[in-house]
Parts: C-alpha cells; structure tokens; sequence
C-alpha cells in the first residue's frame, strides 16, 4: 500500500495476512518481517502491532506449542521409552519455537531494542505455562533420560580414564551404561543426545527449570549409594578425600556436561553438594559406629574422617543417639560378659578423645554403659585386673599417666576424665552449647581412661579395695616370692590414688620380701621339713581377710609345719607362727599304676585330701569329713558312687599340668566368692549404720526425700569427716532398700518415708 491515509480495517488484514495473526502457523520469512515492520513505522501502528504479535504469540504457545510438547510423554512404559518421550519432546519443542524466532525479532524493531529482550520475555512466559500444566508422568521420563545418561557417562569414565576400575583385571566385554556388548555401545550416542537435548533447553531457558530438581535428586542418590559402598567394612583407610576427588571428577563434571560450567562454578552449588557428601558419610559411619568402636585404634582413619564431617555437619546429636540405641541392643545385656562390656567402654573411651575431644559426645552416648556397669558385681574386679595384668586390656594405662598426672581425689573423679583440681580458673573454658547443663562442666578431655573407669562409680574406695583383695590373692599364690610387677603396678597406682590409700599394700609387699629372706634363711638350719615348706608370713592386720575356715591336716603335715615353726622361733625369738591351712598353694605329683607321674597345684585342703588316700585307697563321704573337720558339701565333689571315694589307680586321662582338682578348686573358689559377696554386703550396710539416725532425723522434719536429695544431705553434713564411712550413691540405695525389707522404711513414687505408726 503506498497511501498514507488508510483504514483501520485495511491496515489489521495487512497484517493479519503477513504475520499470520488468523491462526495460521506458517514460518515468517526476512523479507515479510521487514515489509511489515516498515508498514507499522508509517503508519504509527506500533503499539497495537506489539499488541497483536504478542497476542499471537501466546495463543500459539498455549494452544499448540505446549499441547505438542505435553503430549509425547503420554506413551512413556519403561526406561528406554521415557529417554526418547524426553529427547524427541524437547526437539520438537526447540522447533516450534524456532519457527517463532522472526516474530521477537519483529518485536524487537518495534520496541528499538539495541539489544534483544523480547525472547527473554517469552521465555518466562514459557515457563510459567510449561510448570503450570506438567503432567504426571514428566517426573519419570526425566529420571529415565539422565539415569541413563548418567550411567553412560560413567561407564565411559571408568573405560577411558580407569577411574574406579574393574578390580579383577578382567577384560569388561559387556557395557554397563547401555547394557550392550562393547563393540555395539552406544553410551556415546546417549551422552551426544544429552548434549543436544540439553542445550536446546538452555537456549529456550526452561532446562533448570524443568529438570534441576530431579537431576539433583539423582545426583544426591548417586552421592549415597557410592558412599556406602565405599564405606561397607572399610575403617582403616580414610575415605573422605577419595570421595571429595570422586565427587570432583564425576559429579562435578556431570553437572558441567548438562548445565555447563558457569553452573559448577557456582560456589553455592559446590558447596552444597560437598556439605550433602559429609552429610551421606558421615550416616554410613554411624550406621556402623559400634564396629568402629570396637576396631579402635585399627580404625583411627575412619574415626579422623568422622571427626572431620561432624565439624562441618550438625549430626552430633544423631550419633550419640544412635550411638546409644546400638549399645542397649548389641551389648548392655546378660549375653554380654562384664570383659567384654569393659573393653568396649574403654574402646569408645579412646575413640571419642580423637572423634570429640570435649568429652560431650562421650558422655552421652556412653553414659548407659557406666549406668549398666554400675549394676554388675564383677565390674570392679575386672577393671583391676585388667589394669594390673601387663597382658590385659588396660595393662599399660596405668603407665601412660606416671607422669605429670595428679592424684584422684573424689572431686576429679567425678569430672569425667578431670586429672587435675578444679581451682584452675585461670583455663577456665565455657561448657559447649551440646553439654548437658546438669552436669558439672570441667572442660577437660577424656583422654585418660583410668579416671574414666572410676568414673563409673564416682568413688575410688571402691578400686582401692578391690586392688588389696586382688594384690592379696596373688601375692598368697605366688610360691616363687616374685614381686617386681606387683610393686610396678603399686607405684603407678600410688600416683593415681595417694601413698596413704594404698598403704597396706606396701606392707603386704613387704611381708612378702621378709617372707622371701625368712625362707631363704631356714633352708641352712638343721632341722630341716621332709618336704620343702615355704610360708608366706604375713601381718595379718594389713591384709584382705583369709579363708580362715577349721581343717584338720594329717598327722605328718603337722608335725612338719611344728618344725618349720620351730625353725622360725630361732630366726625371730619370741615369736610364733598362726598356720591358715586353707589359704596358699601346694605342688604334688602323683604316681598310678601305669607308671605315669602328673605335677600339678592345688589349695592345700585338696592337697590333704589327696594325701589321705595315702593310707587308705577308699574313704566314705562321713568318714573323710569326720577325719579332716571339713563339711561333706566340700568331698562331694569327687565320688564314684554315692558318698564314696577312690582312687583312680589309672590317671588322669590327658598330658599337662591341668586336671580335675584344679577345675574342683575353681569352682569352690566360685562358692567363696558368693560368700564374700554375702559378707561385703554386710560389711557395707554395718558401715553405713552410723548414718541411720540421720536419715530417720531427716525423714522426721521433711517427711519424705528421693534417695539422690538424702545423699546430698548426707555428704554436706556427715560425709566430710575423717570418721565417716565414703558412700555413694548405690550403696546408699541399697542400704535404704535394706531397711524397707525390715519395715523400718516405706518407698512409693520414688520417695523413701518413715512408716506410720
């Protein structure tokens, strides 16, 4: 048209007509965009143009574009249909689009847009319709097209780079990432198809949009299933650099291949998959904490690793629960022996000083295993014989702290692992944000297990007798006067616990040296035993109580021990000796008719036992008990019939030094130490009697008090004498629970009360 003057109907079919505004879906060409740009500009048309190209625009993208684009997901079955149903989608997509590329040019002429806006415009348009209208299989088809291309690409990487190669060495014929024989793969093909799907969404802007979710999803599924593969029964490597390089050069570069590398350089995309990595780690070494525990110190790597993440993550609380749960399950129960609960406390112990030097962890976690030590009666022994025994567990814990280590007192026995006094305010730290302010903070480490262990019952008077006991038992079965690691083991333990507290143990080594140059001496007198007699002569006062139980011995022993007696008046003069037959060790050998001769050490009571049958080859049960003054439930042991004894003329049918006496002496052992049981709690509760009348004082003025309220009052009004009896809290307990059996207490909802009258 070349007159100026138009109509406005003219001028809309003109440019209905050139620019397809009737619904027609054919491609503008260059020449029918200039003729029609010119015709707006003359006829000052352009914002009612603008108006109908975008008018034009939307309508095409609502009711065709987008409709075609939807529509190739609705066949999706299967892995290999919905990588297609994605791929062909965002091809078709990019086309029709395209075809639109003339319109945002025109739109930009019109607008005098040096630089292009217009496809920016649209492109949020796009999106908005395209994320309104998703339809319910997209999520799968998206999960289908880059869970195949991800497994291309690793399959590649593995061939092309050895990077997490095939292990056996084995010549790989058949490919992992498209599931065909290697001459036929087609994994570069799937990564090309990625390429070019990828980018023809990032160049409409809708490629993050539409997949970033789901491929991050992946990735993450990715990130956790290579973790806890890398982790299953691997704890003495460290792994936490190896999965920060894996996560480098695979996930890195992953998402650079679908996003690009301006995507990865992002510092909060790395940071975020990093901070997930630690995350995923860090869950797989809880799951198996307690083997880590256990394997400590073979598993110090993978303890540093997991101290590493937990300083980057916020998981503390997670571990020390599931740290707890697992311990409850797998080891605080009967099935489990005391030895064996030890040596995994004191496993956590060291692991936990290098995992969270504040203790905060270990307290938590590990405060159900002191709660169930606590309960058991051996636990103390065991601890001591651990400690003292160079062999055992703790054998050189005792060592580790001879030097600059404070002597415990109750107070740092009581601050988990605290080995100094608390008046150190001058390194006073504050209590972390994860401790538990119910218990008292001394920002100490853990590092030192042996107040760890005392810890457990927040008293040594407990260990400190355990000790004399045990030291008395070794030193009376010691024939050979051997005392170098027994007074090794006092010196450190004198640093742990005071000269004064283990005193008696000093003299008991010393009863032992005399002992020693006592017996020496008596081998030169005249009148020497008809068998050698070495005797451990003790002063009584010092020692644990001896199993001083009435024994007659045979007639020939005693007159032997007389002499050595005897021997002994020249040696000290004025002084005698008190024998304690059943206390001590005898060595025989026996002779049977096969001529074979057994050695062998037994308490002396067997040892009497045996020499009866010297003299007679068959003893009734009554008879022998009558003979040696000892009960029949001590012979009934070894009858051949219905109390009766006899010599077994043949032997002991093995070779060694180990035979059915000894087994006899164990299990007797195991009867007396019922009974000793029996006599400390006893003891304990006679000890504890000084404090009754308090405790009915109490309970007269306030009526009723917890158990934990009458222990704090007991320790702030009587415990701080010199005179008083140390008492925890247990024993206390148990004490109280004493007097509610004899009715002199009544305990209901926790609260102990005087009974009414």
């Amino acid at each position: 048209m070349n007159t100026s003057v138009i109509s406005v109907s003219s001028a809309w079919n003109y440019l209905k007509q050139n620019l397809n505004l009737d619904g027609k879906y054919q491609e503008l060409d260059r020449n029918e965009v200039d003729a029609c740009a010119e015709f707006i500009a003359n006829h000052n048309l352009v914002d009612f143009s603008k108006e109908l190209v975008w008018q034009k625009l939307y309508n095409d993208t609502r009711n065709r574009i987008i409709p075609n684009f939807w529509s190739g997901f609705e066949g999706t079955k299967n892995e290999n249909s919905g990588y297609e149903s994605y791929r062909e989608a965002a091809k078709i997509l990019n086309t029709d689009i395209q075809r639109l590329e003339h319109y945002f040019s025109l739109l930009d002429r019109l607008s005098g847009n040096a630089v292009p806006k217009s496809f920016d415009q649209y492109q949020a348009h796009l999106s908005a319709i395209l994320l309104s209208q998703i339809p319910p299989k997209f999520e799968s088809c998206v999960n289908f097209f880059y869970t195949k291309a991800f497994r291309a690409f690793m399959s590649l990487e593995k061939r092309n780079f050895n990077f997490d190669g095939d292990e056996s060495g084995d010549v790989i014929t058949h490919c992992s990432g498209c599931d065909q024989e290697i001459d036929q793969c087609e994994c570069n093909v799937i990564l090309d198809n990625c390429h070019s799907t990828n980018k023809a969404l990032a160049e409409l802007g809708i490629l993050e949009k539409l997949s970033v979710g789901m491929i991050h999803t992946l990735i993450l599924t990715q990130i956790q299933t290579h973790v806890q593969d890398s982790c299953v029964g691997n704890f003495a490597s460290s792994q936490i650099e190896m999965l920060e390089k894996w996560l480098q050069n695979i996930i890195f570069r992953w998402l650079g291949i679908v996003y690009g590398e301006d995507y990865i350089q992002q510092d909060q995309v790395r940071k975020n998959f990093t901070q997930f990595l630690y995350h995923a780690y860090t869950h797989a070494r809880i799951e198996q904490l307690f083997e880590i525990i256990i394997g400590y110190p073979e598993s110090f790597p993978s303890v540093k690793d997991l101290q590493e993440c937990l300083s980057r993550t916020q998981l503390k609380p997670i571990l020390a629960q599931s740290l707890k749960t697992t311990l409850e399950a797998r080891l605080l129960h009967q099935g489990a022996t005391t030895e064996d609960i030890l040596i995994a406390y004191v496993s956590a112990i060291r692991a936990f000083s290098v995992l969270d030097p504040t203790g905060v962890l270990l307290d938590v976690a590990c405060d159900p295993i002191k709660q169930y030590l606590r309960l058991r009666g051996d636990t103390v022994r065991h601890i001591i014989h651990s400690l003292t025994d160079s062999s055992g567990e703790l054998g050189g814990e005792l060592e580790l702290g001879r030097t600059g280590t404070a002597i415990l007192d109750e107070e740092s026995v009581a601050a988990v692992g605290d080995t100094e006094t608390s008046t150190d305010w001058e390194n006073w730290v504050p209590a972390p944000s994860d401790a538990d302010p119910s218990k008292l903070w001394t920002g100490k480490k853990p590092g030192d297990i042996v107040p760890m262990l005392v810890n457990i019952y927040g008293s040594k008077s407990l260990f400190v007798k355990e000790y004399r006991k045990l030291l008395s038992d070794r030193l009376l079965l010691n024939l050979h006067f051997d005392t170098e690691e027994e007074i090794r083991n006092l010196e450190f333990l004198k640093i742990r616990f005071g000269e004064n507290e283990l005193h008696n143990c000093e003299v008991m080594l010393k009863d032992v040296a005399d002992s020693k140059r006592i017996n020496s001496h008596l081998q030169s007198v005249v009148h020497k035993p008809e068998f050698p007699i070495l005797a451990m002569i003790i002063s009584a006062q010092y020692w644990d109580q001896l199993k001083d139980k009435p024994m007659k011995l045979p007639i020939k022993i005693i007159n032997q021990l007389e002499q050595y007696n005897q021997n002994y008046k020249t040696v000290k003069t004025s002084r005698s000796l008190h024998w304690v037959p059943q206390s001590g060790s005898v060595e025989l050998e026996l002779e049977f008719d096969n001529n074979r001769s057994v050695s062998f050490t037994v308490p002396p009571d067997l040892a009497a036992i045996i020499s009866h049958f010297e003299d007679k080859e068959q003893w009734d049960l009554e008879e022998l008990s009558q003979e040696m003054e000892l009960p029949m439930s001590h012979l009934r042991r070894r009858e051949i019939s219905t109390d009766r004894f006899k010599v077994d003329e043949n032997g002991p049918q093995f070779t060694g030094h180990k035979i059915l006496l000894e087994t006899l002496a164990k299990m007797e052992e195991e009867e007396e130490d019922d009974e000793e049981e029996d006599n400390d709690r006893k003891s304990e509760e006679d000890g504890l009697q000084v404090y009754w009348s308090y405790v009915v004082g109490m309970l007269t003025n306030l009526e009723s008090l917890p158990v934990e309220r009458i222990h704090q009052m007991l320790k702030m009004f009587t415990m701080q004498g010199s005179s008083g009896a140390e008492c925890t809290l247990q024993q206390l307990k148990n004490f109280l629970d004493s007097k509610v059996k004899q009715q002199l207490l009544s305990f209901s909802s926790g609260m102990y009360r005087l009974p009414k009258p």
